[in-house]
C-alpha cells in the first residue's frame, strides 16, 4: 500500500514538476535543477520539523532504558554523504531531467534505482540481493531499453 501511494506521489510529483517548470518559462523565471531541489528540500524541512512538533506534544518520551545506543563519529560521517547524494545531487538532477525531458521517459529511468541500490547494499552492508530484487532491477532496465527503442 505504501509502495503504491509512494509511485503515486512520485509520478504526480513529476507531472506538476513539469507543468511548473513550463509556467516558470512562460513567466520569464525558469527554475534550474538546483534551485528546484532546494525548494522541494525547504518545503520537506518544513513538513518534518512540523511532525517533529506535533509529535513532541503527542508522543511521551521513552523510558532511558528504551533508548537505542549513541551513535558514532563514525556512524554521523554517512548522514552530509546521504544528504548530499539524495537531496541535493539526486534531486536536482531529477528535476533537471524533468525540465528537459518528458516524465514519461524521466521515471521509468529513474526506476532503475535498484541497479544501483543493489551492489551498493550488498558492499556496503553485506546484503545479498535476492532473485526477486534482481528480477526487479532487469525489468527497469528492459522498461529503459523498451523507451530507447521505441524513441
Amino acid at each position: 500500500m505504501f509502495g503504491a501511494l509512494s509511485a503515486a506521489g512520485q509520478g504526480l510529483g513529476a507531472v506538476l514538476s513539469r507543468k511548473a517548470n513550463a509556467l516558470a518559462a512562460l513567466a520569464g523565471e525558469p527554475i534550474d535543477g538546483i534551485t528546484a531541489a532546494y525548494q522541494r528540500i525547504a518545503g520537506g524541512l518544513a513538513v518534518t520539523l512540523l511532525f517533529f512538533a506535533v509529535r513532541a506534544l503527542v508522543v511521551r518520551a521513552p523510558a532511558p532504558a528504551d533508548m537505542p545506543v549513541a551513535p558514532t563519529f563514525r556512524d554521523w560521517k554517512w548522514v552530509p554523504l546521504n544528504a548530499l547524494a539524495g537531496a541535493v545531487i539526486g534531486v536536482s538532477a531529477y528535476q533537471w531531467a524533468l525540465a528537459t525531458t518528458p516524465s514519461g521517459i524521466v521515471l521509468p529511468i529513474v526506476a532503475c534505482t535498484p541497479l544501483v541500490i543493489v551492489p551498493l547494499s550488498y558492499w556496503l552492508e553485506g546484503e545479498r540481493p535476492t532473485r526477486r530484487s534482481l528480477l526487479g532491477g532487469a525489468l527497469a532496465v528492459l522498461g529503459c531499453v523498451a523507451l530507447t527503442l521505441v524513441r
